[in-house]
């Protein structure tokens, strides 16, 4: 019997047609993920410049702050236009923002900010209102960016066609808020000053600027802006050897140890001496005697000229007695002031003739990286600093969303 052996047939190139049908999916997997990796990126961009704007802006809101809340403040409303509109200077959070969102690109394009994409509020906790004239200062801004065909074009896919979508809209939005809280101490960071003005002023003398505008003699006098200015020099002139003078650092007697701090501020040096003599952190129920400094002189006038328009902290002192009013224990070089707390300041007025010399000082938003600012909450009139007085001392503004 004769046996019939099968032989196989060539089957070469039958996974050709399986591959090529095969190789259509995996193509468009490929660009699917190509893309989607893409849309990643430029979210992740369009977020940047969203928090970028959004922080940028919240820094300028407060120095506006402190601006809407001087003592008979008259121009409230202008303040609150700047905070809140594109009045296109570098003091509007809304020009800021704009501004520094055009400093980001998202997926090659710079971003531009709409106007109504700009909003603000006011935060408290975790409540949250609208702004609004004159009832609520905003606290808080809110920025959209967007990739979208409101504004910057919709973001353009490498395969997005081959599935019926060659574009896609994008946004991402940012809040910002700023937080104030009160100076109680400083920290040493190398390479970093602090900047202090070395004069002392009574804290009573600060509450009633704040209640009337008036300073210690009892005047209003009104500051470049139109506010009113406070005179912290010759006030007070009881403490004898000093005159309003106070070391910020090691004891000093010379002039030019004062110039180098109105002029550059307290070096990292400094600061170590006052937490090494326990002379911070201070506080109303917890004051540090700091040590007076010698007699103002007329030469450090065009030191105070030189910082005018500069954010400073500035000291406040509890004086020793009322009646008969004592500012500082002691007398002489062994004269001490009673330091309670900082508030921030920018110096207005820096005269002299001959003898006689005169410095006014206005509240200023001060944010010092060596400040030491415990549990800061987001600013608002509610939240009044040691002093009794409206916030003038922040943190650096954080994202809330």
């Amino acid at each position: 019997m004769k046996r019939t052996i099968a032989t196989s047939k060539n089957r070469r190139g039958a996974m050709v047609p399986l591959f090529a049908i095969l190789l259509i999916p995996l193509v468009g997997m490929m660009a699917f993920s190509i893309d989607v990796g893409y849309m990643v990126v430029v979210q992740t961009e369009l977020q940047n410049a969203a928090d970028a704007a959004a922080l940028a802006g919240a820094e300028k809101l407060q120095d506006l702050f402190v601006q809407y809340y001087l003592p008979q403040q008259t121009q409230q409303q202008d303040i609150y236009t700047t905070a809140t509109t594109d009045t296109g200077v570098w003091a509007s959070p809304v020009y800021t923002a704009k501004q520094f969102a055009s400093y980001n690109t998202a997926g090659n394009v710079n971003i531009e900010l709409r106007d109504v994409d700009i909003t603000f509020s006011y935060i408290t906790g975790s409540a949250s209102q609208p702004s609004s004239y004159p009832t609520v200062f905003p606290n808080t801004i809110t920025v959209v960016a967007r990739r979208d065909r409101k504004m910057n074009g919709p973001l353009d896919l490498f395969f997005g066609g081959i599935f019926g979508r060659s574009t896609v809209n994008m946004t991402a939005s940012a809040s910002a808020t700023i937080y104030a809280g009160d100076v109680s101490s400083l920290q040493v960071i190398p390479g970093v000053e602090a900047h202090i003005l070395p004069v002392a002023l009574d804290v009573n003398y600060w509450k009633n600027f704040y209640q009337t505008g008036q300073s210690p003699d009892g005047t209003v006098v009104a500051g470049p802006n139109g506010a009113p200015q406070l005179h912290i020099y010759p006030y007070p002139g009881n403490a004898p050897g000093s005159f309003g003078l106070i070391d910020v650092g090691p004891p000093a007697n010379n002039t030019p140890a004062f110039r180098k701090w109105i002029d550059n501020g307290e070096t990292p040096n400094d600061i170590k001496y006052l937490l090494n003599s326990n002379l911070l952190p201070v506080s109303p129920t917890n004051g540090q005697w700091w040590k007076c400094g010698p007699g103002m002189t007329s030469t450090l006038t065009a030191n105070f000229q030189s910082v005018m328009g500069q954010a400073n902290l500035i000291p406040l002192f509890q004086p020793v007695s009322q009646n008969p009013y004592q500012a500082a224990q002691n007398t002489g070089s062994s004269a001490t002031y009673d330091i309670i707390c900082f508030v921030g300041v920018t110096v207005t007025q820096a005269t002299a003739s001959g003898s006689n010399m005169d410095i006014s000082v206005q509240p200023m938003a001060v944010v010092d990286p060596t400040a030491v600012i415990l549990n800061p909450q987001p600013a608002g009139p509610t939240i009044l600093s040691a002093a009794g007085t409206y916030q003038t001392t922040f943190v650096s503004a954080k994202l809330t969303q």
